[in-house]
């Protein structure tokens, strides 16, 4: 199944590209030399927010792990979070481990931590969406038509804004009132296997741990989750300034405005298609809709953003999985830097 989706990703890859001018497209590339290394920066700032929001969340548990430790780890999953169908289910498991390896904190904490991080980066993400949609308004409205073929598109922004500050009401909900260990312990404990109902009666306390260490995160100063918000709210943003940066390495130069736009629409839809790695396809086709929309050359410029963009990714997931095998080797409680 997992193939079958990549298969489908990579042909709807292929498909939005299908007019590309390959030759001009080469060129604009070629032509920006070493601002490619450049524009391979706000990623690391990206990652880098989102590793202190996290940071912040393990110290409200007394958990004090170093940000670089968080660092390394977040490029390493989030190289699994890019390259794999459902990716985020499989890079957010690793988490655990990773951090029970290297620093040996329990998986009960890292698991609250990194649910409770979730509710803060859907929350941030409706900010981010909101700010699209208000400041954004009149753009959207003016090329709604020429990008969904009706006048609707800013009422679809909105309900993304309203979908996503329900997912975060809800998920606060659940992981915090809901004893959301206890529940999953006992939706497991229905099931007929007897090697895992064995499993479960040596881990019973862990998922009590898992509802104790929601609780403990909920009941921490609201300074601290605030804190924690505003960097996951800057890691969004911080990712449409790579998108302006990207742009104008090309020969683009777009007004901040439209890029944030373009960029919080196209970003929303690519969550939606999580089971797609890194929304492929369906991340290009919507920014090449955009572009196009905006009066940008969808034969060369265009397309040259999409593949910087896509190239960018290319390096992070290689570097992120030499990472991962390089955490896979440390022994808890060693080399902490």
């Amino acid at each position: 199944m997992r193939w079958v989706i990549l298969a489908v990703g990579l042909a709807a890859f292929a498909l939005a590209l299908r007019n590309t001018d390959l030759d001009r497209t080469g060129s604009l590339i070629a032509a920006t030399g070493p601002l490619l290394l450049v524009c391979l920066l706000p990623y690391l700032v990206q990652i880098g927010f989102d590793s202190a929001s996290w940071n912040t969340l393990l110290e409200a548990l007394g958990r004090r792990v170093r940000w670089r430790r968080l660092f390394r780890i977040r490029l390493a999953t989030e190289a699994v979070l890019m390259s794999m169908p459902a990716g985020g289910l499989v890079g957010e498991s690793l988490k655990p481990y990773l951090l029970r390896r290297t620093d040996n904190v329990p998986a009960a904490q890292t698991v609250a931590s990194i649910g409770i991080k979730k509710c803060v980066l859907v929350a941030a993400e409706a900010v981010y969406l909101g700010s699209a949609f208000v400041l954004g308004y009149s753009l959207l409205s003016a090329h709604s038509e020429q990008l969904i073929g009706t006048s609707g598109l800013p009422w679809l922004v909105l309900g993304g804004v309203i979908f996503l500050l329900l997912v975060a009401g809800l998920l606060s909900l659940a992981f915090v009132a809901g004893s959301v260990g206890d529940r999953v312990y006992r939706g497991l404990a229905r099931i007929p296997i007897k090697s895992l109902r064995a499993w479960l009666d040596g881990e019973r306390a862990s998922f009590s741990a898992t509802d104790s260490a929601f609780a403990t995160i909920a009941r921490s100063s609201r300074l601290r989750l605030l804190v924690s918000f505003l960097f996951m709210v800057a890691a969004w943003f911080t990712e449409a300034g790579e998108t302006y940066l990207l742009l104008l390495v090309i020969g683009v130069d777009l007004p901040v405005l439209y890029v944030l736009t373009m960029e919080a629409v196209v970003v929303f839809t690519r969550n939606l298609a999580f089971f797609v790695p890194a929304g492929l396809g369906v991340q290009d086709a919507g920014y090449l809709a955009f572009l196009g929309a905006f009066g940008v050359d969808t034969t060369a410029s265009a397309p040259a953003f999409v593949l910087l963009k896509r190239g960018k990714e290319l390096v992070w997931i290689a570097a992120g999985y030499f990472l991962f095998l390089r955490l896979t080797r440390l022994e808890t409680g060693l080399n902490h830097s």
